[in-house]
């Protein structure tokens, strides 16, 4: 589709009214279904008030390089033009699209046009926001971006087109910080509209879905499957997606309240995760699932960190020192943060 087709249909897509399931079509409206309707996407699940910080642009959680390495401009302008608008990844010799990768790249963009005001950064980020629309599977106007390689994660084999948590919440952030940085409303009604994603309780059999209540909480699936695996660091990624929408728009009250129960969701089963003296579980599917390693337990470690920032909570702060204990962070190192340019800018997906 060239820029001018293209533009033409973002326009419809964020004009019309939703639709059922399928491509193409509307997103939503100038008033989003979810501020009119916000009951429909209050899901009962167990629930603690947390008191929830506000951060600054520069301490978002959802992070763009590595987990420890500081915001910063990954490209030069003479490397815009060859960005490819739709990222993929080949596993086991099938590519296919990888949309953690496309909305990463989206949010580097953007952070490079933060940094250095140059409008090649952000027309790019804009563009590759639009072709993620085109290629979205939308259910009743919320998109849900596929993967189409097959990908076994935890103990669940997924067939594409799969559809995960993981990646509803780094897309949210990406357009969320799209609209900071334009201020086109456009961008806000298109985080709207992926925004419901996370409160569609319901699990299809025969179209997407990312989360679920399972005995009472709460969970944001990065591999959406039954049984379910409930991998610990695609619900946070998952969750600093929502938390970024809320930090910005501050509404509706839904959010929030789908934020507290994600978390008390992690409050209450973090221990689950925690072998001591070990690396921590990749997720709870024990029986079948992936033991993990050292580098996602030091993802763990510091999403756990990051939890503490968010909410202030003194259990995260004891769970992250207990998890530091088990398994030193720097351990979950293969390349020096300070190299991870030269390794492709990023380390676990």
């Amino acid at each position: 589709m060239d820029a001018p087709t293209r533009r033409s249909f973002v326009a419809a897509l964020v004009a019309g009214s939703s639709g059922c399931v399928g491509r193409g079509g509307p997103l939503g409206t100038e008033v989003s279904r979810a501020q009119r309707d916000g009951a429909r996407f209050d899901v009962e699940a167990t629930r603690r008030s947390f008191d929830l910080r506000r951060t600054s642009f520069e301490h978002h959680p959802q992070f763009i390089l590595g987990r420890r390495e500081a915001p910063r401009c990954l490209y030069d302008l003479g490397d815009v033009s060859g960005i490819e608008e739709v990222q993929t990844a080949t596993i086991d010799g099938e590519t296919g699209q990888m949309p953690i990768r496309t909305f990463r790249a989206m949010m580097r963009l953007t952070h490079c046009y933060r940094e250095r005001g140059a409008d090649p950064f952000l027309s790019k980020a804009m563009s590759i926001g639009e072709a993620a629309l085109d290629n979205a599977t939308r259910v009743e106007g919320v998109p849900y971006f596929p993967y189409t390689m097959p990908k076994g994660g935890s103990s669940a084999e997924m067939e594409p087109p799969w559809y995960s948590g993981m990646a509803q919440g780094t897309a949210l952030s990406a357009y969320v910080r799209l609209y900071e940085h334009t201020g086109d409303v456009r961008h806000k009604w298109i985080a709207d509209a992926v925004a419901e994603s996370f409160g569609r309780i319901p699990r299809a059999t025969d179209g997407p879905w990312t989360v679920m209540v399972d005995d009472g909480y709460y969970w944001i699936e990065e591999y959406p499957a039954d049984p379910p695996t409930h991998v610990l660091n695609g619900f946070l990624v998952g969750l600093w997606g929502l938390y970024e929408y809320w930090l910005v728009f501050d509404e509706p009250d839904w959010v929030e309240r789908l934020l507290n129960a994600a978390i008390t969701t992690v409050y209450d089963h973090l221990s689950e995760y925690r072998v001591p003296g070990e690396v921590s579980w990749y997720g709870l599917d024990k029986e079948a699932g992936y033991r993990g390693n050292e580098t996602y337990h030091a993802v763990h470690t510091h999403q756990i960190g990051v939890l503490y920032h968010l909410t202030g909570d003194d259990y995260f702060r004891t769970m992250e020192r207990r998890f530091e204990s088990d398994s030193a962070e720097s351990s979950g190192y293969e390349t020096p943060p300070s190299e991870w340019k030269h390794a492709g800018g990023e380390r676990a997906d």
